[in-house]
């Protein structure tokens, strides 16, 4: 029951408030014409403001898009610009009166990328010095980089330097090598012509043994017996030489694996040179994406945006009035 009472108490609470709006609606409508029409006037013949813009890219030592190879962070000098790193350079250059020629530098990051958007609001007699401002803003900017661009040129510069060096050398190592596995092959080829000799004899020493075996008689023991001797020592020495071949065939192995290893440099070294020329195609300072415009339309004021203040002001300033007018009158009774 409390509840319903409440409720409709509510009610006729509200509906007098609305009797007395509608009672005094004249305050109403003139304060919220009078309220529009200072905000249209305000619209009208307010300076209009124009917006320079230019969008440019931080100093890059790399290859990404997204600022990880950035000289500068775009973050980084998004925080340097708006701060005002660059105003003082820029006020002496242009020979700014700091007290008259007052200017406030925006910048925005769009979509995450490593671009920036530099921008600053102006009235429309000052849009030739917006552009101007922005172009110095840009080349002071890109002085303040100049000797960090010109370091990561030359430590490009000597890397590259370093690794043709290390191709010479290893050229001239490979060289060498090959002269050596050319030596070991040449002195392989020589000793299995002497192997090959050296078991032919022992062959025909065998057979001439055979021979004498068979028709042996007291005269030719000693022949035998120098046959013997002469089979003894081609088998040490056919044993010498063979030695010397696997000696030579493990040397011919660890230099050729030494030479593949040689080349394989080379070819890490040529890599290396290749990615260092591209990497150096990408040093570069700051650079300016779109040049400085002034926007085709006045950012400031906006006739819609002042329209609807002045609609949303008029009718909250009406409603007060009505109430301040009641209260007044029923406070003289």
């Amino acid at each position: 029951m409390e509840n319903q009472q409440n409720m409709q108490e509510d009610e006729i609470d509200l509906s007098q408030y609305v009797k007395v709006i509608v009672k005094r609606k004249k305050t109403l409508i003139v304060v919220s014409l009078l309220t529009l029409a200072i905000g249209l006037a305000y619209a009208l013949f307010s300076p209009k403001i124009y917006r320079i813009s230019m969008m440019i890219q931080p100093p890059v030592v790399g290859q990404s898009l997204i600022g990880a190879n950035d000289l500068e962070a775009a973050e980084n000098l998004k925080s340097l610009i708006i701060n005002g790193a660059f105003n003082e350079n820029l006020r002496k250059k242009l020979k700014l009166d700091p007290d008259k020629d007052k200017f406030e530098i925006k910048v925005v990051n769009p979509l995450k990328t490593n671009l920036l958007q530099v921008s600053v609001d102006l009235e429309s007699k000052k849009k030739e010095f917006g552009v101007v401002l922005l172009r110095n803003l840009s080349e002071i900017i890109s002085s303040s980089y100049a000797n960090n661009i010109e370091a990561a040129n030359n430590e490009n510069e000597s890397q590259i330097k370093a690794s043709e060096r290390a191709i010479l050398t290893a050229k001239e190592k490979a060289k060498s090598l090959q002269d050596q596995i050319r030596e070991v092959g040449i002195r392989e080829t020589k000793l299995e012509d002497e192997i090959t000799a050296i078991n032919l004899n022992t062959k025909q020493i065998l057979s001439k043994r055979e021979e004498l075996l068979e028709n042996k008689t007291s005269a030719e023991n000693e022949s035998i017996l120098l046959l013997l001797n002469f089979m003894q020592n081609n088998l040490s020495y056919s044993n010498q030489l063979n030695n010397q071949f696997s000696d030579l065939s493990i040397r011919r192995v660890n230099l050729n694996l030494e030479f593949k290893s040689i080349d394989s440099q080379i070819s890490d070294f040529q890599a290396t040179i290749e990615k260092l020329k591209i990497s150096k195609n990408f040093i570069k300072n700051l650079r300016i994406v779109a040049q400085p415009r002034v926007s085709p339309n006045p950012v400031s004021p906006s006739k819609k945006k002042a329209l609807a203040i002045s609609i949303a002001m008029g009718l909250f300033l009406g409603v007060f009035a009505i109430f301040l007018q009641e209260f007044w009158q029923k406070s003289k009774k």
